[in-house]
């Protein structure tokens, strides 16, 4: 079971379709919370608001995890964003698409790092 960091507003429906599909969704508002919470999650999903939202998109980078973020101001988030998300949608975004794309980010994360420690336990770079 992943559990998934949302900040913003969180639709009951798109919490039963993760909740559904084996995933726990961490809610919380304000940025403390947020990075308080990092080291217990697979992903991240920020509703951005300002540039003040960069420090979530850092820190979880640093922490090695996927950051999705959800605006309704997609140009002014992408260009202020550095480092840049790993995805960009914007407002409004259906929940299935939501919870498609997030579940899909989670399992390519996945994925790759269990090939990287894979390739490493024989020996290989990665």
């Amino acid at each position: 079971m992943d559990t998934v960091y949302f900040g913003g507003r969180l639709k009951p429906s798109l919490t039963r379709m993760l909740d559904k599909e084996g995933h726990t969704i961490l809610h919380a508002r304000y940025k403390k919370g947020i990075l308080a919470s990092l080291s217990t999650c697979a992903a991240v999903v920020l509703q951005w608001k300002s540039k003040k939202d960069q420090r979530v998109i850092e820190e979880a980078q640093a922490a090695g995890l996927p950051v999705m973020v959800i605006t309704a101001k997609l140009v002014d988030a992408y260009s202020a964003a550095d480092p840049l998300a790993d995805l960009y949608l914007e407002e409004p975004a259906s929940d299935e698409d939501v919870a498609a794309l997030l579940i899909d980010m989670i399992t390519s994360e996945r994925d790759t790092s269990l090939a990287a420690t894979n390739s490493r336990g024989m020996g290989l770079a990665a």
